[in-house]
């Protein structure tokens, strides 16, 4: 199967985006809060369980055999404090103790000369099943926008002060999103990305949206599958109410995702297995069938939030997600996740700088 495009960006867009992303990270209560996602539901203790049943052709890497990893699971808003608004939501999951050199250790050596060895493996997911950038300007333009609102979301909320800087990229923001044809089309695919309510995360799917490497051949994309899925049709009631909700159910039995591989569409020629806007299966759901374009959804873990389970207040914030923190059998692809790479690296270096 080929890719249209390599695992490479402009280092001046990465930069850009980095930039940005600087500007957006709050400190409050001690700490420093994301620049994206910074609004926090709650991380959960959980098991990561790999069945002991998956197709031949999937196993490699972490998935080669039935092995149970404790977890943490973090769920948050995209870009919004308050979660009455429609956003898009995120799930991060950490494995610990997973051996095995990971890709982001390999760049924070080459990049900064930083010698790291992590035990984690992580996931990173969003209640949508495309992502609504494909190309690296595009992304960079997306990344200003949410990073910007989520600053301003701050200094409204005296997470962090007003800058003359801050207020110049909002403006300049608004001037992208509504100067041109381009601008608006933009920020109405941003729009339509970021539409989702949320009663509880119990209650959603979560995608991987981009796509990763499998083992030498396979290309796939990942799916944290809710085993009790019902879609909110409308915003919970408080500020903080899917937090709320989010606590009341750990407290319950019942939580668990399913964590699912998905094969790529059925290659009609035209098909580009890195384009994150085209959808890869038409249902989630265990008993619907699928369009014959489309490959099958295949279970192949689960993840076991166990009633009462362990329930962080703080929201995981000391905690840091990246796709790139695997190993070379599950290498993310794409130019989307070519530019993630120095980015979240150099994130959370300024979120931690000290470690």
């Amino acid at each position: 199967m080929t890719h249209s495009l390599p695992n490479t960006s402009p280092e001046d867009v990465v930069d850009d985006i980095i930039d940005q992303n600087f500007e957006a990270i709050a400190k409050w209560k001690g700490r420093r809060l994301r620049a994206q996602h910074g609004r926090s539901h709650g991380c959960v203790k959980a098991t990561f369980t790999i069945r002991d049943d998956l197709p031949e052709r999937l196993r490699h890497g972490l998935f080669e055999k039935a092995e149970s990893y404790s977890a943490a699971v973090r769920f948050s808003n995209g870009a919004h404090l308050d979660d009455r608004k429609t956003d898009a939501h995120g799930m991060a999951v950490k494995l610990f103790d997973v051996p095995g050199t990971k890709l982001i250790d390999v760049e924070a050596l080459s990049q900064l000369n930083i010698s790291q060895i992590s035990d984690e493996f992580d996931f990173v997911l969003v209640d949508r099943d495309t992502f609504p950038s494909y190309l690296s300007d595009d992304y960079e333009r997306l990344s200003s926008l949410i990073a910007t609102l989520q600053a301003l979301q701050h200094a409204a909320n005296k997470r962090r002060s007003w800058s003359l800087k801050l207020i110049t990229r909002g403006l300049v923001a608004l001037f992208r999103a509504f100067a041109t044809q381009k601008g608006r089309r933009r920020l109405q695919t941003a729009s339509d990305f970021a539409s989702n309510y949320m009663q509880s995360p119990f209650e959603a799917h979560f995608w991987s949206t981009t796509p990763y490497r499998l083992g030498t051949d396979l290309t796939v994309r990942y799916l944290a599958r809710s085993v009790r899925h019902k879609v909110a049709t409308k915003p919970v009631d408080e500020h903080d109410g899917i937090s709320l909700k989010l606590r009341q159910d750990v407290a319950s039995d019942g939580n668990r995702f399913e964590f699912c591989i998905i094969e790529p569409p059925r290659n009609d020629g035209d098909f580009d297995p890195l384009d994150n806007r085209v959808r890869w299966a038409c249902d989630p759901q265990p008993d619907a069938p699928l369009d014959p374009f489309h490959r099958t959804v295949t279970p192949i873990a689960d993840i076991t939030i166990e009633k009462d389970a362990a329930f962080d207040p703080l929201d995981g914030d000391t905690l840091s997600f990246s796709p790139w923190r695997v190993t070379a059998e599950h290498k993310p692809l794409g130019p989307i996740n070519a530019i993630r790479l120095k980015t979240y690296l150099s994130l959370a270096r300024a979120r931690f700088p000290n470690r």
